[in-house]
């Protein structure tokens, strides 16, 4: 197996300070270093242009300034949605997606290639976890999206201001040093200075890892996706954080929402007679309403097999009313980019059909 240069963008502010200190280089080229990696978000060894010749080639010899190549790009009809897929240095393939919201765009990213948790409503986990993603690789598809959304906006979003999400690809907790980087690099100050309001973790609720996130809380945004509203149901949808028992995982979450001062959003996706219940929205409400939760419903983005479909739009509504009446803040947040098939997992599982057939011929 190749082995592969550390990547530029996975470093912190201390490890580029070092880095410059080791090549012999006085203090200010770290700060030149920062700027052009944090605040010009350089993919090109070629635009540090006040970065001498030699100090890029010694750089470049050991580190690698980009990981990612952009295969395909594509624009919702509907809606704006932009859906990415980007092949690694490994030839791995990860998604990213751009959501336009109301106020501002979202940027979706992945932590993983693939996912272990095999929940059912997911196309990313019919394909099992491949590998971690490292900080940098994090990073840079959060660099692409910006660099797109500067070349061509979207009206009436918020063009220069975004939100970003690890709802991509993989569980963000079962990655946690590589996302903990990712973040501090994100908000801190001597990186890009992103405000931790506008960084969001959604996870599955591993326990293990709720509890590194409740030990080390960052202060940004959590999402807890429920899967069933009991441990039977859990199992079913989610077979792998099923494993973590349902009041465990709500009330870590509760617990982080507590210590940072935010309220955290459970998620429930709707499927069709498996999760449309009434009874199962009674129980999703007597657990939002133990502790700083509100509710967010999606509906399922059908997958190429046909199986599961989300529910009517008025059985969406009915399911929200009995949150709502019950005193919960619920929200039914429709899933866009249908027609470019943007939910996670979507367009890499297809392109892997696509490429499989062509090498059986």
């Amino acid at each position: 197996m190749e082995i592969l240069n550390p990547l530029l963008h996975s470093m912190v502010p201390d490890e580029i300070a070092a880095l410059i200190r080791d090549a012999g280089q006085p203090r200010f080229r770290a700060d030149q270093m920062r700027d052009w990696l944090y605040r010009q978000h350089a993919l090109d060894w070629d635009r540090l242009t006040n970065i001498p010749a030699t100090l890029r080639e010694r750089l470049a010899a050991g580190h690698d300034i980009s990981g990612l190549e952009l295969v395909e790009r594509q624009v919702s009809r509907d809606d704006g949605t932009r859906k990415f897929l980007f092949r690694l240095r490994d030839g791995n393939t990860v998604e990213s997606v751009i959501i336009p919201m109301t106020e501002h765009p979202t940027f979706c990213i992945s932590s993983q290639v693939g996912c272990a948790m095999a929940c059912r409503f997911c196309a990313t986990a019919r394909g099992g976890l491949v590998r971690h993603l490292d900080a940098g690789e994090i990073l840079e598809q959060v660099i692409r999206l910006r660099a797109d959304l500067l070349n061509e906006s979207l009206e009436g979003h918020g063009d220069r201001q975004f939100n970003i999400v690890f709802m991509g690809m993989g569980e963000p907790l079962d990655n946690w040093e590589q996302v903990r980087r990712t973040i501090s690099i994100l908000t801190g100050e001597n990186g890009w200075g992103l405000s931790r309001r506008r960084v969001q973790i959604s996870t599955s609720g591993p326990r293990e890892g709720l509890e590194k996130l409740l030990a080390e809380p960052l202060g940004v945004g959590l999402t807890l996706s429920l899967g069933g509203s009991n441990d039977e149901e859990r199992r079913k949808i989610m077979p792998v954080p099923g494993r973590t028992p349902l009041a465990d995982a709500v009330r870590l979450a509760g617990q982080y929402g507590r210590a940072v001062g935010r309220r955290v959003t459970l998620a429930w996706v709707l499927i069709e007679g498996k999760t449309d219940l009434p009874e199962q929205a009674e129980r999703i409400g007597a657990l939002a309403r133990s502790g700083p939760f509100k509710v967010n419903l999606i509906p399922m983005n059908p997958l190429d097999d046909g199986k599961d479909l989300p529910p009517a739009w008025e059985r969406c509504l009915e399911f929200q009313n009995i949150l709502t009446d019950s005193g919960v803040m619920a929200f039914v947040r429709a899933s866009g980019g249908k027609d470019i098939a943007a939910a996670c997992g979507q367009l890499r599982r297809r392109r892997q059909r696509l490429e499989k057939k062509d090498g059986a011929r």
